[in-house]
């Protein structure tokens, strides 16, 4: 419910967690099993093998709701992320420092990551204005990643 997000900035992260946990929860039983991330990552994240990825995600919890993403993404190091750390993981990890300023102009930190992730077209070609069909799927992953698996 919304009384998990407080601010904006969190309602927009739920929304889009929420947007991810449905792409994830294929038998939409309202939990994402080991099976269904293990073909999301396969399949829609393009991973070769996703065991590793899985196990970070699932730990002991066969099932993830809603809530227990949430949590995680809370409680997560990303979630604290800066603009500074944000803009690091941009030029090394994602390799596209040539947004940076599109990144500072629009104060991207750790809890914008989520909106990129699901791809929010409002988002990301209006206000981050990435027009490069390429750059904004590599973003996208790249975000994906790191909401997901940190």
């Amino acid at each position: 419910g919304s009384h998990m997000a407080s601010t904006e900035e969190d309602r927009f992260s739920l929304e889009a967690l929420q947007t991810i946990h449905k792409q994830m929860d294929d038998d939409k039983d309202g939990g994402i099993e080991v099976e269904e991330s293990d073909e999301f990552i396969r399949e829609d994240m393009k991973y070769k093998d996703a065991t590793n990825k899985h196990s970070h995600l699932h730990r002991e919890d066969k099932h993830i709701t809603i809530e227990d993403l949430w949590k995680r993404w809370k409680t997560s190091e990303v979630h604290n992320w800066t603009l500074e750390d944000t803009l690091q993981w941009l030029i090394e990890f994602v390799e596209l420092p040539q947004y940076e300023k599109n990144f500072r102009d629009n104060n991207v930190k750790g809890t914008t990551l989520p909106r990129i992730a699901v791809h929010e077209p409002s988002f990301m070609i209006s206000q981050l204005k990435i027009s490069d069909r390429s750059h904004r799927q590599k973003l996208q992953l790249k975000a994906l990643d790191v909401v997901l698996f940190g």
